[in-house]
């Protein structure tokens, strides 16, 4: 229900070079956003995360060389700045590297955006804000792993789709570039806010674990890979 009349679907298999090569035959541009995508999950399912984020990459990637793609946009995250975020951001930071050796040997041009904390309508099932919102209407209590000083800068999807087409344009050709928001918040203060918009009728709780097991608390700057502008 979401496609317009303007857009065609294709249901297929990244993993499936036929079905990837159709895909990409006669386009410009190609926006990779499929993947393994849930830290958590992603822990305990290394095989799934590395053939689905890494394999699935170099499969589209070459698609894009054997098509002759004016640009390959990639979605990274943030979390190639960190040690945490596991299998995830380890898979993550291994396809920027084979993004970067395309470009090397074939001249495949690129552009990585690097996302922070999203949030807006359909979100998925593992959106933090998402899920806070939907315990506050259904529980009337919000459960947070934490003691909520962990900071982030959220921003709205329609922002974060807004920066992902205005960085079609050539200054932004093979570069890494993160799109974030531009506030720092704690998870408290963003709670807060929510708690307040319900009239004060939402209950927070906060555990005693420091933070969700394999994600940042204050910073993910703790790895250092090529420089994003923002």
């Amino acid at each position: 229900k979401f496609i317009n009349e303007k857009q065609k679907m294709i249901v297929g298999d990244i993993l499936d070079p036929e079905q990837v090569n159709e895909a990409v035959r006669n386009s410009q541009y190609i926006y990779h956003f499929a993947g393994f995508a849930d830290i958590n999950e992603s822990k305990v399912k290394p095989v799934k995360t590395i053939t689905s984020n890494i394999l699935g990459t170099t499969i589209i990637l070459e698609a894009c060389r054997i098509n002759n793609v004016d640009r390959f946009v990639f979605a990274s995250t943030i979390y190639v700045y960190s040690e945490l975020g596991s299998f995830y951001r380890s898979s993550k930071q291994a396809c920027e590297l084979i993004i970067e050796n395309y470009f090397d040997e074939y001249n495949l041009n690129y552009t990585i955006l690097r996302y922070g904390s999203l949030y807006g309508k359909r979100a998925n099932k593992f959106n933090f804000i998402r899920n806070a919102v939907t315990q506050a209407l259904l529980d009337n209590k919000i459960n947070r792993k934490g003691d909520g000083e962990e900071v982030r800068d959220y921003i709205h999807v329609k922002d974060a789709a807004k920066a992902s087409i205005e960085i079609l344009t050539g200054e932004f050709v093979n570069s890494h570039i993160m799109i974030k928001g531009l506030q720092t918040i704690k998870v408290k203060e963003l709670l807060l806010m929510i708690n307040e918009i319900m009239g004060n009728n939402i209950k927070i709780n906060y555990s005693k674990k420091a933070h969700y097991e394999g994600h940042y608390q204050l910073t993910p700057y703790s790895f250092r890979p090529r420089v994003a502008e923002k």
